[in-house]
């Protein structure tokens, strides 16, 4: 009868147990699902995002040196800066998106999510302790590195223990704003969805520039050699849209897809590229200031989308692509 009885209690109390551990120990966030969380929260006038898997590029023998090229100066501060309060960015971190509201990507001026295992509890106590800045807005914490008096202070705060938000305060109002659904979010953007939709899961890195935002880092790709082409500032009324993804081993391979406003513009952009890298080849007829890493780049016209394909050893990398949001 006692055995009975007992098997009866434990066949009753499991789902209960299970019920109770589901409350207390939140599940962490799935591969890639922080990018969903982003275009909830993200405000509606993001213009740039990018995207890491941290966990998937520890796996790799050369991470140190990915690391070294993804995180921004501020970026590495902020994590040091975390360490003390039982933050370890090297293992409770595993994917961060980071977003810009403004047409150039910067070393500050972002804002961003990371998803992990955080301890919430544990940063107000450091925090009440140390006397450091702290405000509270929209029922959450908001947490101070730097004085908390600079507008380019970061803050950061937690909308549980595995999603983490930070950026300046009027970014991070903005991202609380539009996550309590006070504001438009970047969820309203329909093509921002579609675009996002796309790279999910492709890649450890990836990230989308929208309208001048992209216009700009095409610039960059052929001026000035293409200045001599082409009204560079016309850019930004034909390319809707950038986007792009990266792979790591001992290198990198990348994919940038330039998302023009009809085939026709698609297909100017891959015969610019075409004359640039033939003039790079004749270096007794002037040459060209095209990047190295474009001059082997690899072009393909999809309607009105051109995609480009290049590898090369990480340090080629910086010449298409911005280093560690600079």
């Amino acid at each position: 009868m006692h055995s009975v009885l007992t098997s009866r209690f434990k066949i009753l109390t499991a789902p209960l147990l299970v019920g109770m551990a589901a409350i207390l120990f939140s599940a962490p966030l799935s591969a890639d699902q922080l990018p969903g969380e982003a275009l909830n929260t993200f405000p509606a006038d993001t213009l740039q995002v990018a995207f890491t898997s941290l966990v998937d590029l520890r796996s790799l023998a050369n991470y140190q040196q990915i690391q070294q090229r993804i995180l921004s100066r501020q970026m590495h501060a902020f994590e040091e800066f975390l360490r003390p309060m039982g933050i370890d960015p090297d293992k409770d971190i595993d994917e961060v998106m980071l977003g810009w509201r403004g047409e150039l990507m910067g070393p500050s001026g972002y804002l961003g999510l990371a998803g992990g295992r955080f301890q919430p509890d544990l940063i107000q106590k450091y925090f009440q302790q140390t006397g450091l800045p702290a405000r509270q807005y929209g029922g959450l914490n908001l947490y101070a590195f730097g004085s908390g008096t600079d507008p380019d202070d970061l803050f950061f705060a937690f909308f549980d223990n595995t999603l983490a938000a930070f950026g300046r305060l009027t970014d991070l109002k903005a991202m609380i704003d539009a996550r309590q659904g006070l504001a438009n979010a970047l969820n309203s953007n329909n093509d921002y969805v579609g675009w996002q939709n796309e790279l999910d899961g492709t890649a450890p890195e990836w990230g989308i520039l929208n309208g001048k935002s992209a216009a700009n880092l095409a610039g960059l790709w052929m001026a000035p050699a293409g200045s001599k082409l082409v009204d560079l500032n016309s850019l930004s009324r034909t390319v809707r849209a950038l986007l792009y993804s990266v792979q790591w081993d001992t290198g990198f391979s990348t994919r940038l897809t330039m998302v023009c406003d009809k085939p026709e513009t698609a297909s100017g952009f891959a015969g610019l590229i075409t004359l640039l890298q033939q003039a790079a080849q004749r270096p007794s007829a002037g040459g060209s200031s095209l990047p190295p890493i474009l001059q082997s780049i690899q072009t393909h016209v999809d309607g009105a989308r051109l995609e480009l394909d290049a590898s090369g050893p990480p340090e080629l990398l910086d010449q298409i692509l911005p280093r560690g949001g600079n």
